[in-house]
């Protein structure tokens, strides 16, 4: 391994294990203000979410930034309020 190799591993994991879970919230919040944001655009009435999203969509929803509903098990976002065709 290189020097340079090293130092990337290092930092990423340090700034993974000081500031990963300082700036989570902040990261969610901005995920799930995008999200809205797109919900928003006329003719974007759903986003289909998956993997490793899928906590973090059903992070905004319990904050009331969308609903989350399911369709033979899999995940999407529905702006809040919006009428179930």
């Amino acid at each position: 391994m290189t020097f340079s190799a090293f130092l990337s591993a290092f930092l990423a994991a340090a700034r993974k294990n000081l500031f990963g879970s300082a700036w989570d919230p902040l990261a969610r919040g901005a995920w799930c203000r995008k999200q809205r944001r797109h919900l928003g655009v006329p003719g974007h009435s759903v986003v289909w979410v998956r993997r490793d999203v899928v906590a973090w969509a059903e992070w905004g929803a319990r904050r009331g930034y969308f609903d989350v509903e399911r369709m033979d098990g899999i995940p999407y976002l529905r702006a809040l309020g919006a009428p179930i065709v």
